[in-house]
């Protein structure tokens, strides 16, 4: 963020006649645009409403040290309009930036006057219904938050159903590893109880506790 200020900014400041605003972004599948100010706030091109939406913004610091810079964002779903966005589209890793704006007397901004204080994406959401309110937070980090997450796709049938619904390439990925057993068998365990028993009559033969795989298996207790 520069840190530059533009001589009409450090002239409000310097009067102390100004008013400062919070101007939030939520690029979900439709893009909103709220302030936590009375009246509307034009930002360039933007518009932010103030509509009663946004609930809360979490505390904003500033760290010498990279880390993962985490806020929420609480907005209303008393509309559903942000709500059937989220659960019909999704909410994962959508852009989130927030500014901070300095108005003037007649609550327009000053030239030069916002900056962006906080850019991330939302990593998590929460409902909260209650019998006068329903709210939505938005767990919200910056992009550090992803730089150990892998990437691509895996061998498994979940994620082949995800890319191509239907294949059956990794069907039975799941199973590997796993030995596999061809024709018609049977498999029959014999515990150290069972061998102790049939060795008390068979002392010479050569059979220890364990799994077998044989078409037949009765020649191992043939007299």
């Amino acid at each position: 963020m520069p840190r530059g200020l533009s001589s009409a900014v450090k002239s409000k400041l310097e009067s102390g006649k100004f008013t400062m605003a919070h101007l939030v972004k939520l690029e979900l599948n439709t893009t909103y645009k709220y302030t936590d100010y009375a009246v509307n706030i034009v930002d360039g091109s933007d518009t932010y409403v103030p509509n009663g939406f946004l609930r809360g913004i979490g505390a904003v610091s500033e760290s010498s040290s990279i880390n993962i810079g985490s806020i929420d964002i609480t907005v209303s779903s008393a509309t559903q309009t942000i709500l059937s966005d989220v659960l019909n589209n999704g909410h994962l890793n959508r852009s989130v930036t927030i500014k901070r704006a300095i108005l003037d007397t007649d609550d327009t901004v000053v030239t030069s006057g916002t900056f962006q204080i906080y850019a991330g994406y939302i990593e998590g959401m929460s409902i909260t219904d209650t019998q006068g309110d329903s709210v939505i937070t938005f767990a919200v980090a910056n992009h550090w938050s992803d730089f150990m997450r892998f990437e691509g796709r895996r061998t498994n049938d979940s994620s082949q159903q995800h890319f191509f619904n239907g294949d059956k390439a990794f069907e039975f990925t799941s199973q590997a590893g796993k030995k596999l057993y061809w024709g018609n068998v049977n498999v029959v365990t014999f515990s150290e109880e069972e061998i102790a028993n049939w060795h008390s009559g068979h002392p010479d033969a050569d059979v220890s506790p364990g799994t077998y795989v044989h078409q037949d298996v009765s020649h191992l207790f043939e007299q």
